[in-house]
């Protein structure tokens, strides 16, 4: 194994890591406002209204985080008809389908931070959130979080498909 792919791999294995914990950190945010949400409601005179917006933020964030995730567990749904009819026959062909998955994908990402995420996010709207004042920025930047980490994501697993294809065919 090469230094480049051991290297690779550790990067991996750490980004992996982090996002699961900020993906986990952000759906334990979720699911407690939710829990003092329907508490406060059921039992309590009048419920809190910042838990309602820090409970949609917190779930935007956390799919920002688990998107990256799936990206780089190979977890979003895909149709793979055309795999399971080369499977077998048609080794490079798989590999080459992948590739050329994996490349579309991350130029599609790229061009939705670019031409659209970034210059959305960072526009200066005067506009606050309701309950919890904070600037709609905040909510806007998880975008930026979610296809930067994307195509961070797919840039690597574009890497790892490389080295690995060189392997097999080297070794």
């Amino acid at each position: 194994m090469s230094c480049f792919k051991k290297g690779l791999d550790k990067f991996l294995s750490v980004f992996d890591h982090t996002l699961c914990f900020f993906g986990v950190i952000f759906y334990l945010t979720f699911v407690a406002c939710v829990l003092i949400q329907v508490i406060s409601r059921n039992f309590l005179p009048s419920a809190p209204s910042w838990t309602e917006e820090s409970a949609r933020y917190s779930f935007i964030y956390m799919v920002g985080f688990g998107c990256a995730v799936a990206v780089h567990r190979n977890e979003f749904v895909n149709v793979e008809f055309l795999h399971d009819a080369l499977e077998g026959r048609h080794p490079m062909a798989n590999r080459v389908i992948d590739l050329a998955i994996k490349v579309s994908l991350l130029i599609f990402t790229a061009y939705l931070l670019v031409k659209s995420v970034i210059p959305f996010a960072f526009i200066k709207f005067p506009m606050f959130s309701t309950a919890m004042t904070l600037p709609m920025q905040y909510v806007y930047f998880s975008l930026v979080v979610m296809f930067s980490l994307m195509a961070v994501a797919y840039l690597c697993e574009i890497l790892n498909l490389l080295l690995t294809w060189n392997e097999k065919e080297g070794g």
